[in-house]
């Protein structure tokens, strides 16, 4: 700091340009002249020790270049939000963005809104994260406040790391039972209970069969538990997608729907995968041969116009199925009727569980290397297939055994 006097006042030179020029007359106030963002500001104040007070934020904000600082809360949940804050190739899928934003509407904008950037604190994004109702969904909040706080550091609103570590915190509602997990694995492991075995696919398979959508229901069921397609997948499968010669399903596209909209778009991470299918699964369905005639079918349909997509799965109308749809008219009546679901409701096994048949049938029954399974399922590499499936302590207690004999 630097003082210069200027018409018998000692002006003051701060760091980062700030100028202060004392009051003129007694009992005056003190000013401060900064240039930010291009444009000259100012402050006042009565005393020289509440002016230094204000422009502590001045500095902080010049000192990391954050010039969006002084801008409300909304504005930077608006940065977090707009598509353009990413390269072009990095840009968020429809799901997540729909998602991302609901967890804005519903958590941050209430609490940060109206505050200005500078003045959000650990205490705005600890009620933002406690606003969830539940654990799962607190999680999930403060994934979305930990990605927002880095947006916001590199969008200039926002210069402090520590707002995003917080928690959910129960306070006085109930905490779910804590969940026992063996000891040394991986939190991916799927417990064996979690996966369907083949009896219980055929099960549902036979159930499906029984119910409006006959045989091709059926179809799908299998096809998604020997080939390994997610839902979305699976439904956007269309005939030139299936090579009932070589066995194999290209999965290059994926059904999605978000705020009732359906859309078609990359699978998920944006890669394509290729995978195979039995010609008979471990109960003896004919997979291979009852797919090879419905590709057939569809393409009849798709010359005929009433599938004009070429789905292998279509809805009623020809359509992609919405999963809400399906899940009321096809699938909760046969979950009941395959044993999937107790009377109350209540099961372990959903749809995506036929993706864990297909991996363990895959590793297990078929002795397929885990960096194939890994490629075909579509994980990201060949670990998250082993942690998921095999563990890290198998076989443990039977080598120590060897040992110790």
């Amino acid at each position: 700091m630097t003082a210069m006097t200027t018409a018998d006042r000692p002006v003051l030179e701060l760091d980062y340009g700030i100028t202060v020029y004392p009051p003129r007359e007694e009992r005056g106030r003190w000013r401060a002249v900064w240039h930010e963002d291009g444009e000259r500001r100012q402050c006042e104040s009565v005393s020289e020790e509440k002016l230094a007070g204000k422009l502590e934020k001045v500095k902080e904000r010049l000192a990391m270049g954050a010039l969006n600082m002084t801008r409300p809360g909304k504005d930077l949940v608006d940065w977090y939000l707009n598509p353009d804050r990413l390269p072009a190739g990095q840009r968020w899928s429809r799901k997540h963005a729909d998602t991302q934003k609901r967890l804005c509407d519903r958590f941050a904008a209430p609490v940060i809104d109206t505050v200005t950037c500078q003045d959000i604190t650990n205490r705005h994004t600890q009620k933002i994260v406690n606003a969830a109702p539940t654990p799962g969904e607190g999680d999930r909040v403060r994934g979305m406040v930990s990605a927002l706080v880095n947006a916001g550091l590199k969008g200039g609103y926002l210069v402090n790391p520590m707002l995003a570590e917080v928690h959910w915190q129960a306070g006085a509602r109930a905490l779910p039972a804590l969940k026992i997990t063996m000891a040394g694995e991986s939190a991916l492991l799927v417990d064996p209970a979690e996966i369907p075995s083949s009896a219980d696919v055929g099960a549902l398979g036979r159930a499906l069969a029984a119910g409006p959508g006959g045989e091709r229901d059926e179809l799908m069921a299998y096809t998604a538990a020997y080939s390994g397609p997610r839902w979305g997948e699976v439904t956007a499968l269309t005939v030139p997608q299936v090579d009932p010669e070589g066995r194999e399903i290209t999965v290059d596209r994926k059904a999605v729907e978000v705020a009732g909209h359906l859309y078609v778009e990359a699978p998920k991470n944006r890669k394509y995968r290729k995978t195979i299918y039995p010609r008979l699964t471990p109960d003896g369905y004919p997979l291979a041969d009852k797919l090879a005639t419905r590709v057939e079918e569809a393409r009849a349909e798709q010359e005929a116009g009433t599938n004009p997509l070429g789905l292998i799965f279509p809805s009623p109308r020809g359509k992609y199925w919405r999963s809400s749809n399906f899940n009321r008219r096809r699938l909760q009546p046969a979950f009941l009727k395959a044993g999937w679901r107790g009377g109350d409701g209540s099961g372990r096994w959903t749809w995506h569980s036929l993706r864990h048949v297909f991996c363990t049938t895959a590793l297990f029954t078929w002795k397929l290397d885990a960096t194939d399974v890994s490629r075909m399922a579509g994980h990201s590499n060949y670990r998250v297939t082993l942690d998921m499936y095999v563990g890290t302590t198998s076989g443990i207690l039977d080598r120590a055994r060897a040992a110790t004999e």
